[in-house]
């Protein structure tokens, strides 16, 4: 159970924490060529936040072939101011590890904004005698998120000639090229994964940046040879992709008449299973024992006997508690004084204390288990000691979880030898497992050989696996155990301690509060079993333990916390026209960005 909670506030903090997410859901980028070189940049970015948000960054690389400057930041018809203030409606620029560092304020909570974003860039053009080059990153490969719906064009100073400029596209090969009239070059994307570049490779007529001075030699001719090779590899990539997308849709239509027929095959195998190893013995009507336990079993078996071999805290609880009553220990709770900022105060604190002289006399009589846990709480490598306070059981929780693991083994051996469990059944268990799991694991290569379709029999394969866990039972001997303790657990849920506490002798309270623990009653059993004890008498009815202050309310919480403690120590560790090419990365870089 601690697991399951365990396990349930680790989902829920994980839950928590990824709730505040964004998306970058559009970019709409429109970039117009100047006749000096330079281009006036629109990037119309759409964020998607879930959660609270107040910032959006965008970064300039200052050391790269580009240079940004001229900012200016809009959200809709409304402007940015540049501040430092941070307040909502202003943008800042910092400079800083060698990144201009663009910074928008605002604030938003599970909404869509959309920023628009624009500059002035420098550095992506160079003119040449023959023709002029731009090589520029649309998206750099420093975003750290997916983005999506991109659509980008790019306007030249003046319009052009059909066939002119020459492009292409480098970074995704599904990227979309399309050459409109007057020499605009729109790119269209669906989708950029994280950490991937889009850029644009652009060769326009030398004349057109005639304010640009021009570097001497010719280029056309050499980008045109590059772009051919990269064209060349991107096709290639293309019919591969393709190929691959035929050959998996033939193998996922095959898939489908084979879900079926395959997982009706899984089911039959563990019914196969079920019918040769899950023949459960045929169990009259069991009397069982209410006023006394049904048989002398130590608890902590009984514990491993209710839970189907599964063994809880509660058994090394009860143990202790047996171990209690049967006078190895006691649990004395002692007044201690201690100085707080010169300050005297009381604190009451809980010792279990070992009678060494009686465990060694009757060392032989004990189980291997509970030797054990008597020697690990008082003989430890440093050296033995007859008594341990209960705060240091609460603040070694690695350590005591690391022998409950070694204990339960213990304890399963006993269980074993009391022959409740059908060793055919186990044996049947066993082997399901194993033959779910290795067909799950051949469902899993199915689903990726075969597709979708495969679900099923793999779904089927877990549920199965699953089921194996039902083969195993208790033999007729087990289960007609099993039944009486089921009927004392019930009637203790049952019992009114208030009106018949007078009833019981010191003994069946004992057997009570020690087996409730072991069959797992939990806390409003022992809340009515200890408000029922009167103050005046509890010291009779449990001569192992010594309270400080002899009143009903200390004894129910020293009981309490004996349980919660010990037991929790255990347990609680418990992101014309063409189409894009994979090359490039050459391309003057425009930086990344985000939101927080």
């Amino acid at each position: 159970m601690a697991s399951l909670i365990a396990a349930s506030l680790l989902f829920t903090a994980t839950f928590s924490l990824q709730a505040r997410d964004y998306r970058m859901s559009r970019l709409d980028v429109e970039i117009r060529l100047q006749e000096d070189g330079s281009m006036h940049v629109r990037e119309d970015r759409e964020f998607t936040f879930e959660g609270r948000y107040s910032e959006v960054y965008r970064t300039f690389p200052l050391d790269g072939a580009a240079s940004f400057d001229n900012f200016r930041v809009f959200e809709g018809d409304r402007e940015y101011t540049l501040s430092d203030s941070k307040q909502p409606g202003t943008f800042r620029i910092v400079s800083k590890n060698k990144v201009q560092e663009l910074l928008l304020f605002f604030s938003a909570r599970d909404v869509t904004r959309t920023f628009s974003i624009r500059y002035v860039a420098n550095g992506a053009i160079t003119r040449h005698e023959d023709a002029a080059l731009l090589y520029y990153q649309i998206i750099s490969d420093e975003w750290t998120k997916p983005i999506y719906n991109i659509t980008a064009r790019i306007y030249p100073p003046v319009s052009l000639p059909d066939g002119e400029p020459k492009h292409w596209v480098h970074g995704s090969l599904d990227a979309v090229s399309e050459l409109h009239e007057g020499g605009v070059v729109e790119i269209v994307l669906d989708r950029l994964a994280r950490r991937r570049f889009l850029e644009i490779r652009s060769l326009y007529p030398a004349d057109v940046f005639h304010n640009m001075p021009a570097v001497s030699g010719d280029i056309r001719d050499e980008i045109m040879e590059e772009a051919a090779l990269l064209v060349a590899e991107a096709n290639r990539l293309r019919e591969e992709r393709e190929a691959k997308r035929i050959r998996r849709e033939k193998r996922h239509a095959l898939g489908r008449p084979l879900a079926i027929p395959t997982a009706l095959i899984i089911i039959a195998i563990t019914v196969w299973f079920f019918r040769k190893y899950r023949n459960r013995p045929t169990v009259s009507d069991v009397v069982g024992e209410t006023k006394r336990l049904p048989e002398k079993v130590k608890p902590a078996l009984v514990n491993y006997l209710v839970n189907g071999t599964t063994i809880t805290a509660n058994a090394l609880v009860s143990t202790l508690f047996h171990l209690a009553y049967n006078g190895f220990l006691k649990i004395e709770e002692k007044q201690e004084t201690k100085k707080v900022l010169g300050v005297s105060k009381e604190k009451k604190t809980l010792w279990i204390i070992l009678d060494r002289a009686f465990w060694q006399q009757n060392k032989e009589n004990l189980f291997e288990y509970e030797n054990k846990l008597l020697s690990f709480l008082f003989d430890q490598k440093k050296g033995s000691t007859d008594q341990v306070n209960l705060k240091k059981l609460k603040n070694s929780q690695t350590k005591m979880h690391q022998f409950f693991l070694k204990w339960k083994k213990s304890v399963a051996r006993e269980g074993k030898k009391m022959e409740w469990f059908d060793k055919k059944s186990e044996k049947g268990r066993n082997i399901s497992m194993v033959v779910n799991i290795l067909i799950m694991l051949i469902a899993v290569g199915l689903v990726v050989l075969l597709g979708p379709w495969m679900l099923i029999p793999l779904f089927i394969s877990f549920v199965c696996l699953i089921a194996s866990f039902f083969i195993f039972h208790r033999s007729e001997k087990g289960e007609k155990a099993y039944r009486r303790w089921l009927i004392l657990k019930k009637h203790l849920k049952a019992y009114h301690f208030d009106s018949k506490i007078k009833d019981l002798d010191a003994s069946a309270v004992n057997e009570y509060l020690i087996y409730g623990i072991s069959l797992g009653l939990g806390s409003r059993f022992f809340k009515r079993l200890t408000r029922a004890l009167d103050s005046e008498y509890h010291a009779g009815y449990f001569p192992w333990l010594y309270l400080y202050h002899t009143n009903l309310s200390n004894f129910g919480k020293t009981i309490h916390e004996v349980i919660t403690t010990t037991g929790g120590a255990v347990s609680s560790y418990t992101g014309a026209g063409g189409g894009g090419t994979m090359g490039g990365g050459g391309g003057a870089a425009s930086g990344g960005g985000g939101a927080r």
